[in-house]
């Protein structure tokens, strides 16, 4: 569970202001008067949601084999598009395209334990069949990792089904654990997830038939974020036992601008093991969570807001070793690579793993932080889930080199020689799932538009996708350069206005190894209705490889997709860096153009390969995406 409420109680009041990125849209009422085209204005067609109120972290991913049907669910005020009175909503498909979204909540805040909220948890089949919810039970607020923790506030319980999850009961036994293993304080201890671990078990020496394991987020005050480990009974899921904490890194662990900061408190934690897609006998422990308490900061270019403002937090995930401690019966993870999962407002994501299709796919919540409360309060909803993501490791063999930084200095990446002056690195990439991006493309009233191989340097003419090409506010674009060793900046524009007065700009800096998504802004900054738009930042570089027969070396290609989804826009570069962002000023959109800046000077020489001009070697566009997508959640009401 985000501790959103505590974030937003303290977040500055929305105020006046000139300062960039800061901007208030001063004509919203006098165009959308009505309660329809208000709700409607922002609202994305192929991101579940619910119809109205507050939803925030997606909870209990997982898949019924005997039905066929997939479930997620998300915490839900259906009551207010504020946070409070915390339940569940819950959705259902047979192939995570097409969900029924239940007009009702599935667990409500209705008992003893939980009556300040049912908060995020996750989704166990039982060996006797039932389906099973374990989730964190509120009775107390407030809950934040700066204030003293109140004992006994979040609980563990269970919530089961024994008829394929038409019907939800609590059961008696709950809670099942009253709270944080003693002796401990705690500055937090929610979120539980739960699955089987393999490595974990042969870690520890327990058998993978009789135990799953369970994880609890939060973290050990002034010492050290973590998650606590349980041994649970595969058998008995209200049988929990406490194992240790499974990290300890310090506060604000942070290894360098690649890898983010791991926070004093950690939230909705999730543990897998990733083989490599391309070498199975390669495998990782994988941690993802989010981080709470990060320290002020950035990666270079970001600035900071007075209006709306995202919390310190990141969303992150870390590979590591599994080690058991010998005078404590517990076992740790250490840290050997990692990163962001997403650069933006993608927070709380949640996984599990497929095992139709044999992919770890993974959720998170899409905030709506950027806008002030007065529009979100008028719009009557707040927050989405992303679009579903395939999560995998990803090797490049045979690397000599990234643009500009030493490839030890990159702690997003596992470096491994190869033994000929080359390295192996591995790190974790993601992407839509696929049947989706398939099934949004399908539809005949889809316009799909091409580009093939152009020069975009100074001296080119306009690159450009026309208005004939993008004339709706849902679309998929995918383009790839091939960089010269002189460029300073490549990206593509995306105009909202017919003279590109107002862009969405997604850039790549390959000097500075930035990547950076440039948000349109509203021209009139003289109301309290205030809208962040601020830049989105991420580290990223490319990488060159020596053809291990000829020894010819060649750089990636910068690969760029991108889906929006009218105000939401989730980017994927070279499937390494992922970044969500809103886009609340991008009302029309009137072309793309793409372009590339040398540094003439020859001072910023990159160790790229390409000794010619910057060159788009495709762009491939789908236009009106969203037709295909008209009945992709229906309610059940």
């Amino acid at each position: 569970m985000a501790s959103y409420s505590r974030s937003r109680e303290t977040s500055p009041s929305p105020q006046s202001s000139g300062s960039t990125g800061i901007t208030t849209p001063e004509s919203f009422k006098a165009e959308t008067n009505s309660f329809a085209q208000l709700s409607a204005k922002w609202r994305p067609s192929f991101h579940l949601m619910p119809s109205s109120g507050w939803m925030n972290d997606p909870c209990a991913p997982g898949y019924d084999p005997s039905t066929g049907l997939y479930y997620i669910s998300f915490q839900w005020n259906p009551n207010s598009p504020d946070w409070g009175d915390i339940s569940w909503g819950t959705a259902t498909s047979s192939d995570m395209i097409v969900w029924k979204i239940d007009d009702q909540p599935v667990l409500s805040p209705n008992s003893k334990y939980d009556s300040k909220g049912v908060f995020t948890g996750c989704f166990v089949q039982g060996h006797d069949g039932t389906l099973n919810y374990i989730y964190t039970s509120v009775s107390s607020l407030p809950i934040h990792h700066t204030i003293p923790y109140q004992s006994g506030c979040e609980t563990l319980s269970v919530a089961t089904s024994s008829d394929r999850g038409k019907t939800w009961y609590k059961i008696d036994k709950n809670p099942i654990l009253p709270g944080a293993p003693s002796g401990i304080d705690v500055t937090g201890w929610r979120d539980p997830f739960c699955a089987p671990w393999p490595n974990m078990s042969k870690t520890l020496g327990l058998d993978p038939e009789y135990y799953l394991f369970g994880i609890i987020s939060g973290g050990i005050r002034d010492i050290t974020p973590t998650s606590f480990l349980y041994k649970v009974n595969s058998k008995d899921l209200s049988d929990w036992k406490y194992v240790g904490p499974l990290a300890n890194f310090g506060l604000n662990f942070g290894p360098s601008r690649w890898s983010g900061d791991l926070g004093k408190n950690w939230e909705v934690t999730n543990f897998l093991s990733l083989r490599d897609e391309d070498d199975a006998q390669s495998s990782s422990d994988i941690l993802i969570m989010g981080t709470e308490g990060c320290l002020e900061g950035n990666t270079g270019e970001s600035q900071g807001s007075i209006g709306p403002s995202r919390p310190s937090r990141g969303q992150l995930w870390m590979s590591g070793n599994l080690r058991k401690d010998e005078e404590t019966g517990s076992a740790n993870i250490s840290y050997v690579s990692g990163g962001h999962l997403d650069h933006g407002c993608l927070y709380a994501a949640n996984s599990f793993f497929d095992p139709r299709s044999q992919k770890h796919i993974i959720w998170g919540w899409i905030t709506e932080e950027d806008l002030c409360d007065e529009l979100r309060h008028q719009q009557g909803w707040s927050g989405m889930l992303s679009m579903p993501r395939q999560i995998y490791l990803k090797t490049l063999h045979n690397v000599v080199s990234s643009l500009v930084s030493e490839l030890s200095s990159i702690t997003s990446v596992k470096l491994q020689s190869e033994g000929d002056g080359t390295f192996a690195i591995q790190t974790l990439a993601s992407e839509p799932y696929q049947p989706l991006i398939q099934h949004l493309r399908g539809s005949s009233a889809v316009q799909f538009s091409s580009l093939g191989r152009l020069s975009v340097d100074a001296s080119s003419t306009k690159v450009e996708f026309t208005p004939e090409n993008l004339q709706a506010k849902q679309w998929e674009l995918e383009c790839s350069f091939k960089i010269s060793k002189t460029c300073s900046k490549v990206g593509v524009s995306i105009s909202h206005s017919k003279e590109y007065e107002n862009t969405t700009v997604l850039a790549f800096k390959p000097q500075s190894e930035i990547f950076t998504i440039a948000r349109p802004s509203f021209s009139s900054p003289d109301t309290s209705m205030l809208i962040n738009s601020t830049p989105e930042v991420a580290p990223h570089t490319l990488f060159t490889v020596q053809d291990p027969n000829s020894g010819l070396e060649s750089t990636e290609t910068l690969d760029i997709r991108a889906w929006r989804d009218n105000s939401v826009l989730e980017v994927f570069v070279n499937g390494r860096t992922a970044i969500s962002t809103r886009l609340y000023a991008a009302e029309e959109t009137f072309g793309m153009r793409f372009f590339a800046e040398d540094d003439i000077s020859g001072a910023g020489t990159l160790r790229a390969s390409h000794n010619g001009a910057t060159d788009l070697q495709f762009a491939n566009l789908w236009d009106g995406i969203a037709r295909s997508a008209r009945c992709l959640f229906p309610c059940s009401g």
